[in-house]
């Protein structure tokens, strides 16, 4: 009997607080959040559950957004998984080189939670997915 199952945000940054502020949105649009503090851990959580979306900031300590970017595209079980980029870099070649290792949009900080909620459900319409 197929059952419903939330589908899954990976978001990536190494900010606590925005971490907090973009799970709280992801949560309270009845997504499930999933939360890394590095491109490496995100990395590491994707082989361990693929999730649905993925927002990822530009800056951070050990590997950043691009090249977490650029791994999310090369990984078969990711290549197709929207990537939000989320970050406070606001140059216009920021925005490109980000849309070149793969993200599918790119917001600055502080970001509207409104606007970041939309983008979201424009990947995913509805929080949950069906499982046989």
């Amino acid at each position: 009997m197929p059952t419903e199952q939330r589908k899954k945000v990976l978001i990536v940054d190494d900010d606590r607080l925005m971490r907090g502020i973009l799970r709280r949105n992801v949560v309270l649009a009845g997504y499930e959040a999933l939360l890394a503090s590095t491109g490496a851990e995100a990395l590491q959580k994707i082989r361990e559950e693929i999730p649905d979306l993925i927002v990822v900031d530009l800056v951070m300590p050990d590997m950043n957004g691009f090249e977490t970017c650029r791994q999310i595209r090369d990984n078969q079980s990711t290549k197709k998984t929207p990537v939000i980029v989320v970050s406070g870099l606001q140059g216009e070649t920021d925005n490109e080189k980000a849309i070149a290792s793969g993200a599918d949009v790119f917001m600055t900080k502080p970001v509207n939670n409104e606007e970041f909620i939309k983008v979201v459900k424009r990947f995913l319409p509805s929080p949950f997915k069906m499982t046989p």
